[in-house]
């Protein structure tokens, strides 16, 4: 039986709008979506060897009004189930409608009310992709410290498939965009569609270069996976282990020398002292120059780091290829094998040449899987010995 569905007026803020022409579209596309978010994050937790029902206790991170959570009730058979939000409305329609899980209504900017550790799993969809620099370092930091050591974090980005994707349509608005986004690794605009709406001034779209997910949530997670478009077709997937043991809190990341500055950067300051060009330029050298975390070996070891990155990207955007056509064949397979299981609901009789058909479609799903989740954990390895 599907879950319960929200008002409108909920499935309209985590939607592209309401109205009475598209309502049932729209319905649906929030039930459709849902349930696949489910299948992509277990798809992500088997890149790297685990599965939703192996977590004892398990956090959504911005349930909005439980379009995700609300396919998880066979999960609390094995599970503790929670949902925060800083929406009150939509926690309040899930605490009545989803019974199965715990929810609760967290600030905008931390801390929440979890104690430390409390969490097996943590996940999100779509978060992430509207916060700015500043807010996704203080919650990078909370989940970390609501998540147990050993604990997974699942959260998602808008990557490089979803800039292309609205640079391409934003045309003269996007002058610029790309460079600033190559430059520091993050991208976030705030004069968007979400200026004037009903969502919180801090709320607009971010952008993420893959290379700034590892260089940067790496200081707070270890990563375990990066996933390009396994969200929806459309955002990226970053699994996330909380390692044991005290790391830094993130420092943004630096522009490159002779690069306009980037947010960080823009809130430096200068000694007053040291106002001539000359002291400026000394201060932009020391800072530029500056390790951006620990490392044994220093400076060239995190510049050799940035260029293996950028040197395997014509690879992995070959991976990336291979991967969606390995998707592809996985879902076409599906599709072949819902319908013959259709048929034979419907009391067809199973022609021997069907059987057999069904039988080596099912192979073939499970040796595409296989091959699929190999070419993750392989990618997955190489950017972390790498890095």
């Amino acid at each position: 039986m599907d879950p319960p569905l929200p008002p409108d007026e909920l499935i309209d803020r985590v939607t592209a709008g309401v109205t009475e022409t598209n309502a049932e579209e729209i319905r649906e596309g929030f039930r459709r979506t849902g349930r696949q978010s489910v299948a992509d994050i277990e798809r992500a937790l088997g890149a790297v060897g685990r599965t939703l029902e192996s977590y004892p206790s398990v956090l959504e991170f911005g349930c909005g009004c439980g379009r995700i959570i609300a396919w998880l009730e066979p999960l609390a058979k094995h599970c503790a189930l929670h949902g925060t939000d800083i929406d009150g409305a939509a926690i309040a329609w899930c605490a009545r409608e989803l019974p199965f899980a715990e929810f609760g209504v967290n600030p905008h900017e931390p801390p929440m009310g979890y104690a430390d550790a409390s969490f097996d799993l943590v996940f999100n969809h779509s978060v992430f992709t509207h916060l700015d620099e500043r807010h996704q370092d203080m919650w990078l930091a909370e989940l970390r410290r609501i998540t147990k050591p050993g604990g997974t974090v699942v959260l998602t980005v808008h990557g490089e498939h979803a800039f292309d994707d609205v640079e391409a349509s934003s045309g003269a608005d996007a002058a610029g965009w790309r460079e600033r986004l190559e430059r520091d690794g993050i991208l976030f605009i705030e004069d968007d569609a979400f200026v004037g709406s009903a969502f919180p001034s801090f709320y607009h779209t971010t952008f993420h270069a893959p290379w700034y997910v590892h260089e940067h949530w790496g200081r707070t997670f270890s990563i375990r996976a990066y996933l390009p478009r396994a969200g929806l077709d459309y955002q990226d997937i970053v699994v996330l282990e909380r390692t044991s043991g005290d790391r830094p809190a993130p420092r943004p990341v630096r522009a490159r020398p002779g690069g306009a500055a980037s947010p960080s950067q823009q809130r430096a300051t200068v000694d007053p002292a040291k106002g001539t060009a000359l002291a400026r330029a000394e201060a932009e050298l020391e800072r530029e120059v500056a390790p951006r975390h620990a490392s044994r070996f220093g400076r060239p070891g995190e510049l050799a780091r940035r260029l293996v990155l950028r040197l395997i990207r014509p690879y992995t955007s070959m991976e990336r290829a291979l991967d969606r056509d390995l998707a592809q064949a996985i879902r076409d397979a599906r599709r072949e094998l819902d319908e013959l299981r259709t048929a034979l609901a419907e009391g067809q009789r199973m022609p021997p040449v069907v059987k057999e058909v069904l039988e080596r479609q099912a192979q073939r799903i499970k040796r595409l899987e296989a091959d699929l989740r190999l070419e993750v954990a392989r990618l997955a390895e190489r950017v972390e010995r790498d890095a």
